[in-house]
């Protein structure tokens, strides 16, 4: 089968979309021809487009993909459109007067609750992968010295988050952390960076690491608590990887009740505290060190090869 994937895929696992992207590629690599278009190359997706059996376009549905993406179903007829996050406002009006001739996938279903496909296509829910291997649990000596590896007293709790630094983030937060009681720490992957954000951070204490880490499994594994300050879906893929991967490496997280991802994530009954404002993340945190350990929080989860298999069959009964 020979398959397009339209969006932006470069190998790195620094934002969301590009991570869901970037795995569910290589593992159909495995037994398909994979054709890469970049969302600004016309040319390509033209090429491409018309040589596929099937094209998947991972991108924000807004106006601008609305419109991309009913260029693509004329040359493409199995094109699904993959929603990790609530469609824009633009790109349900569009859909309203004339819907896509294209099938989708989403990874929660409170985004799909105001876009009907057009009569003939459907909506699959799509697993968010995870890799258990590279994300596991390890020893209390293991996270001792990894916390020395990366210049943490190993006796005193360690809470981080692993992202951006965009507006709207929620990072601020870190400075609601009581320094005394906590090591903090933040990674950003080198995109959308608020520099008066990450100013402020560093002013306070918080040890910043910027740019993209191949081991960032670490992270997750060394650290006692992972924070996911942001408040709103809008800035945020709708289940977040990094709780996954915290989770997954036996972290506890603390989070929002306004994240309604959070809610979807399968783990352990206690696992992810959500708080409702920034006044309740010390007592959070405080709660969760003790849950810490060297087994994983994370129940269920579903390899990238395991997700891919579900869209490989979607797309070759469509192809049929």
């Amino acid at each position: 089968m020979k398959i397009q994937i339209l969006g932006t895929v470069n190998g790195l696992q620094n934002e969301g979309m590009r991570n869901v992207a970037t795995h569910l590629a290589k593992s159909l690599g495995k037994d398909s021809t994979v054709y890469y278009s970049g969302l600004k190359s016309p040319f390509a997706i033209l090429r491409n487009s018309c040589r596929a059996d099937a094209t998947l376009v991972f991108a924000r549905a807004n106006k601008l993909v609305y419109w991309l993406t009913r260029l693509v179903t004329v040359l493409c007829k199995n094109t699904w459109l993959v929603c990790v996050q609530e469609p824009m406002p633009e790109f349900l009006d569009c859909s309203r007067r004339t819907p896509l001739r294209c099938h989708y996938f989403y990874i929660s279903a409170p985004d799909m609750k105001n876009l009907t496909p057009r009569e003939g296509y459907r909506a699959v829910p799509l697993s968010v992968g995870i890799d258990t291997v590279k994300f596991s649990p390890v020893s209390a000596e293991r996270q001792a010295e990894l916390k020395k590896t990366y210049g943490f007293a190993p006796e005193k709790p360690l809470v981080v988050h692993v992202g951006h630094a965009s507006p709207g983030r929620g990072l601020e937060d870190f400075l609601s952390l009581d320094g005394a009681k906590y090591q903090r720490m933040v990674v950003l992957s080198g995109m959308f960076e608020d520099e008066g954000v990450t100013g402020r951070l560093e002013a306070a204490g918080v040890q910043i690491h910027r740019g993209y880490l191949p081991n960032v499994e670490q992270i997750f594994q060394m650290a006692d608590v992972y924070l996911f300050p942001t408040r709103s879906n809008e800035f945020v893929i709708s289940i977040p990887l990094s709780v996954m991967e915290a989770l997954s490496c036996g972290t506890p997280a603390v989070g929002y009740e306004s994240l309604t991802g959070l809610g979807e994530i399968p783990c352990d009954s206690g696992s992810i505290r959500r708080i409702q404002d920034a006044g309740e993340l010390n007592g959070a945190v405080a709660a969760l060190v003790s849950r810490k350990g060297s087994v994983s929080l994370l129940k269920d989860g579903k390899s990238w090869d395991e997700a891919a298999d579900l869209v490989r069959q979607e797309l070759r009964s469509v192809g049929k």
